[in-house]
């Protein structure tokens, strides 16, 4: 007898246990795809078409023409202030080389997103002016500008407006006026260059070029990569750039570059700093070249300092009053000059592109098409109603046992009524001691029990069963709903919130540029262990509800398939059976990268 039970007991356990295996091999298939569909089906690649570089020497020197150089003036400063739209005023700063003979060249600056007042850019413009060119450092407007928005369009009407007071400035030739943008405002130039074609010249430094959600792939991917993130995390931090951010008023991230790249017919001086992870400093280069001659321009010098996204000398952007990288002046004086005296394209004694030998990691995309999520809001919406439906299914679940557990106590030493019923059911409850193993297997203890009539077992949440069908009383209700579905619930918020925290650490040691490749791969893999556990559990409250679907009804219903309905929820974080990174990684990832003055 002992034999048979122990044997009955060995199957139910084995077909129960292959019974979670398929849920939850099932489960993790359609969580898998769902998340591969929701995921965009494009990813960021290393950079392998590397540019080659002449020299090593950054220097630029016109062929035939002497020109002066950095320290020949002594610099005079005047204060300014520049009426723009609206009637607002900006300041600037005016800087002059003294006692230069006849009409000068002039460089208007324009800033980026890490630069804002007329005092910045004090040395370069200094030196600048040292060597016989007029400089102008506007400030730049700040309302409105955030980190969400930016109106380009309307920073190129306000430098506009500056490059009309430079360019009528006693002693400037206008002629021979141009620009110097840095990063983020190497956009605003273009858009400026396709309003005027009155500018001589146009020096980008650290240039994007490419549009908003291609560039900021690439700097994410190289980011994440420095840091020492794995791989899967780096691919699917950069798709984050898919999303459609206009519910977050995120619009710049759409702007289109490449409209504006055919306005580049003047000649060009392109700087990049060998150190710059942010920005295309090889691709970019080529893009500039390739969209220069396009339009008829061969005028295009490229170099490449030992320095970073500020063209300042070292990698460290937190390093407070760090030195322009060595040589960076005297290339921006000497090629201003030589514009000035009429170097054409074949009229430099140094090659079209050199400096220090740059490696660009990660090409940015061509396109960035999303998946079946497009939007942020969207991704937003379904982050927050996946908790907030695990709550409604927890309050239900606990709701409806408190409620069950009431009426047991009320029915206990009541006669049932009804007719046709067996023998036995017209006696009252009792309650007995002991334990219980039924048909499924599960064990009870008879303090939780109810017996009819002296041999007959029914738990206390039978009532319903009991009162509707007789014939279905041997049928054992789960004891409760809400357990099993707030362990599930607890379970995947622990394990979103570690994800979120990773995601954060990682972030935080790319902008702190402290790699820590060992720690963050053994944590992707701990997250990866606690996820085919969060499976597993999924699975044994799945088979468990399942196997007393007949006798769960109403509220205890609804519970559970809200907890399924909030759980699939997450399916874009599913890729492979594991999480993926797409989800919290926006906490992480800025729409800029995420490091002090520099910009997408």
């Amino acid at each position: 007898m002992l034999v048979g039970e122990v044997e009955r007991m060995t199957r139910i356990t084995v077909r129960r246990v292959l019974n979670i295996a398929a849920i939850a091999v099932v489960i993790a298939l359609v969580f898998s795809l769902l998340g591969w569909a929701m995921m965009p089906q494009w990813s960021t690649r290393p950079y392998s078409d590397h540019i080659a570089v002449s020299s090593p020497d950054p220097a630029i020197a016109p062929a035939h023409a002497d020109i002066p150089h950095e320290g020949r003036y002594r610099t005079r400063e005047t204060k300014l202030s520049i009426e723009v739209d609206d009637g607002v005023t900006l300041p600037a700063i005016l800087r002059e080389p003294i006692d230069a003979p006849g009409s000068r060249p002039a460089c208007l600056f324009i800033h980026g997103s890490g630069t804002s007042g007329a005092e910045d850019f004090g040395d370069i413009a200094n030196a600048m002016a040292s060597a016989g060119i007029v400089t102008l450092v506007p400030a730049k407007r700040n309302d409105n500008y955030t980190v969400l928005h930016r109106d380009y369009q309307r920073f190129a009407r306000e430098y506009s407006s500056s490059l009309d007071v430079l360019r009528s400035t006693a002693g400037v030739d206008p002629a021979k006026t141009g620009i110097y943008a840095e990063s983020e405002g190497t956009w605003i130039s273009t858009i400026l260059a396709s309003k005027r074609q009155d500018i001589a010249f146009a020096v980008l430094t650290s240039a994007p070029v490419f549009k908003g959600r291609e560039q900021m792939a690439m700097a994410v991917s190289a980011y994440m990569h420095e840091a020492g993130a794995p791989a899967p995390v780096v691919k699917d931090t950069a798709k984050l750039m898919s999303l459609n951010y206009a519910p977050f008023d995120l619009a710049y991230a759409d702007f289109d570059a490449d409209h504006y790249l055919r306005s580049l017919t003047m000649p060009l001086l392109v700087n990049y700093g060998a150190y710059d992870t942010a920005m295309p400093i090889e691709q970019g280069a080529q893009r500039i070249i390739d969209a220069a001659r396009s339009a008829g321009n061969e005028n295009v010098t490229v170099r490449y300092f030992v320095g970073n996204h500020q063209m300042r000398a070292g990698k460290g952007l937190f390093t407070l009053n760090l030195p322009l990288a060595q040589g960076y002046t005297q290339a921006l004086e000497n090629w201003v000059n030589g514009i000035a005296a009429g170097a054409r394209a074949d009229g430099w004694a140094t090659p079209q592109i050199a400096g220090v030998h740059p490696h660009q990691q990660f090409a940015a995309p061509q396109q960035t098409k999303s998946g079946i999520i497009g939007s942020l809001g969207v991704l937003a919406g379904i982050m927050i109603a996946g908790p907030v439906l695990m709550l409604v299914a927890v309050i239900l679940g606990v709701a409806m046992d408190i409620v069950d557990w009431l009426r047991m106590r009320g029915a206990l030493g009541r006669r049932v009524p009804g007719r046709n019923m067996p023998a036995g059911w017209n006696q009252p409850y009792r309650r007995a001691a002991g334990t219980h193993v039924d048909d499924d297997g599960n064990r009870h203890r008879r303090r939780n029990a109810i017996v009819v009539d002296g041999n007959r077992l029914y738990t206390l949440r039978d009532r319903r069963a009991m009162h509707a069908n007789p014939a279905l009383a041997w049928r054992v209700m789960p004891r409760s709903v809400a357990g099993p579905i707030a362990g599930l619930g607890v379970a995947i918020m622990v394990i979103t919130v570690l994800l979120c925290g990773y995601m954060g650490a990682v972030g935080a040691a790319a902008v702190y540029v402290m790699p820590h490749p060992q720690l963050f791969g053994i944590g992707w893999r701990v997250l990866q262990a606690l996820t085919v556990v969060l499976v597993l559990l999924f699975a044994v409250v799945a088979e468990r509800l399942w196997r007393h679907r007949a006798d769960i009804m109403g509220a205890r219903r609804a519970a559970g398939i809200i907890m399924v309905w909030q759980r699939s929820l997450h399916a874009p974080h599913w890729r492979s059976g594991v999480y993926s990174a797409c989800s919290c990684g926006a906490r992480s990832v800025s729409v800029e990268p995420p490091r002090p003055r520099q910009e997408c």
